[in-house]
């Protein structure tokens, strides 16, 4: 099998998720907060003068986007799985179309699912 961004996916998701968030986290607390344990712990930013500014609203940003796609993939898996796994084969075909988005979204290891999910219900 060879070595796809899809593989791995979830976890790339995940730790920039927490690399910007944590990056939003300081620079929040350098603006608006001034928590000065923080700052006295080495936790800031704020030696990049103005850039501080373009770097919160960047991480803020990163941190939706990053948010959003965790959660489309988890929202993925499980429709994935509630319809891949049904005991009705009339819900399987109908869902066929649908099903091979999602396992193409998701990747090899879910596609290879569906060949099987294919295989056990007779369908081409």
């Amino acid at each position: 099998m060879k070595i796809s961004f899809r593989n791995y996916q979830f976890i790339i998701y995940i730790a920039f998720l927490a690399l910007s968030a944590v990056i939003f986290l300081i620079t929040t607390n350098d603006l608006l907060i001034n928590n000065t344990v923080i700052q006295d712990s080495g936790l800031t930013l704020s030696s990049t003068g103005d850039w501080i500014y373009w770097i919160f609203a960047l991480s803020f940003v990163f941190t939706l986007v990053f948010a959003y796609l965790v959660y489309r993939y988890i929202d993925d898996v499980k429709n994935f799985k509630k319809l891949s796994e049904g005991s009705s084969k009339q819900t399987f075909v109908k869902n066929l179309k649908k099903l091979e988005k999602i396992a193409f979204r998701l990747g090899p290891l879910f596609q290879e699912q569906l060949q099987k999910s294919k295989e056990k219900w007779n369908v081409r």
